[in-house]
């Protein structure tokens, strides 16, 4: 007790002294400014960092398999009629389980694409293989395709691409084998990310897509604008680099289709 009222009495003693100087106090004291620091946040944890249990099935690919926009090289594109960029992300490759001997001619892209349509603002990345292209490695060896993963849920949604990482609100996860949707909240916007396999190939797919789709005014998402989207989502898993198909005749089509 004694320590607190001598201290107490320092605090009055030095506020007495300020008072009796005048002008001269005025005039001498330090103005210091207002400070505010902010402690920076932690870094974004990819979902398939968190639980090395399921590790694997997020990424069985040599490479980081997230769209990181940051990281990606802008290149020249028409997206969505004339407005949008599109993103060169990641190449990767799966590891070379049969041992082969001249290198893994397993060659994936991971790009993304985004526009604002007036209506909508959507940001999808795709992650394909040309099932046919020929290298100096020889052609895509059996194991060489997109893997699905079946427990992705909203875990993996949220980590999807920069909108949903900012994402609120999440509901209504949406399962259709491996197809998946799930409704969300960007800021005042209604949002739904989607994610939807390309055609089957192997033991996987030639593509997996994930898109995020939100409204520019405070509407609902409707099915309308979703079919929209992935209409126009124009899909090329055509490599000119040593390829046993013509260029003319490429795999592509919209988002989904089986041909």
């Amino acid at each position: 007790m004694q320590a607190v009222s001598t201290h107490a009495c320092a605090i009055v003693t030095v506020a007495m002294m300020a008072s009796g100087s005048g002008a001269w106090a005025q005039e001498t004291r330090l103005k210091v400014p207002k400070v505010i620091v902010l402690a920076q946040s932690a870094p974004v944890e990819p979902p398939y960092m968190r639980d090395p249990w399921k590790s694997y099935a997020r990424n069985p690919y040599f490479g980081r398999y997230r769209v990181e926009e940051g990281n990606f090289v802008e290149v020249p594109c028409i997206a969505f009629a004339q407005g949008g960029r599109c993103l060169q992300g990641y190449r990767l490759t799966l590891p070379d389980i049969s041992n082969e001997i001249g290198g893994n001619s397993c060659d994936m892209a991971l790009d993304v694409v985004g526009a604002n349509t007036g209506k909508l603002y959507i940001e999808a990345d795709i992650l394909a293989l040309d099932p046919y292209k020929v290298t100096a490695n020889g052609s895509p060896p059996r194991w060489c395709f997109v893997h699905s993963y079946l427990g992705y849920d909203q875990e993996d949604f949220q980590d999807m691409n920069e909108v949903t990482r900012r994402g609120t609100n999440w509901h209504n996860l949406q399962i259709n084998g491996q197809e998946r949707s799930i409704e969300f909240s960007d800021g005042p916007h209604n949002c739904v990310a989607v994610l939807k396999p390309g055609p089957v190939w192997l033991g996987g797919y030639t593509y997996m897509m994930h898109a995020s789709i939100c409204r520019t005014d405070t509407a609902a998402v409707q099915a309308g604008d979703i079919a929209y989207v992935l209409a126009s989502l124009q899909t090329r898993t055509y490599d000119p680099v040593g390829n046993l198909r013509k260029a003319g005749d490429p795999i592509y089509g919209p988002a989904g289709n089986s041909r």
